[in-house]
């Protein structure tokens, strides 16, 4: 079972995420701000972890070489609503950036490309 976090402030993005996930078979955790997101990551290892870009307490990319540090083999999806984005968030470390607003073909596309079943 793969297992992955979802760091968005937006509680309705992560039980959409979470849902789409849990058909792939993948168990999920929440945090809603950067420091939730550095205390579930240590505590605990990811195969998949999605970081929204602009958090209350700063900015997603900050955390995304710190997932690489701890597990390199863990996959990064940024998303933002800001296509904008898509540089920052690759240089950053981001294995795929999604837009808001997704939809389900989106995830489960990204989700294949990175391994996960759907």
């Amino acid at each position: 079972m793969k297992n992955a976090l979802l760091v968005d402030d937006e509680q309705e993005i992560c039980e959409l995420l979470c849902a789409m996930l849990r058909r792939t078979g993948a168990q999920c955790h929440f945090a809603h701000s950067l420091a939730e997101g550095r205390a579930a990551l240590a505590h605990d290892t990811y195969d998949a972890v999605f970081v929204d870009v602009n958090l209350p307490d700063g900015l997603g990319y900050d955390l995304i070489p710190e997932i690489k540090a701890k597990t390199p083999d863990a996959r990064c999806i940024a998303i933002s609503a800001m296509d904008a984005e898509r540089g920052r968030a690759v240089a950053a470390g981001a294995d795929v950036f999604i837009p808001k607003p997704f939809n389900r073909e989106i995830i489960f596309s990204s989700m294949r490309e990175l391994g996960f079943s759907a």
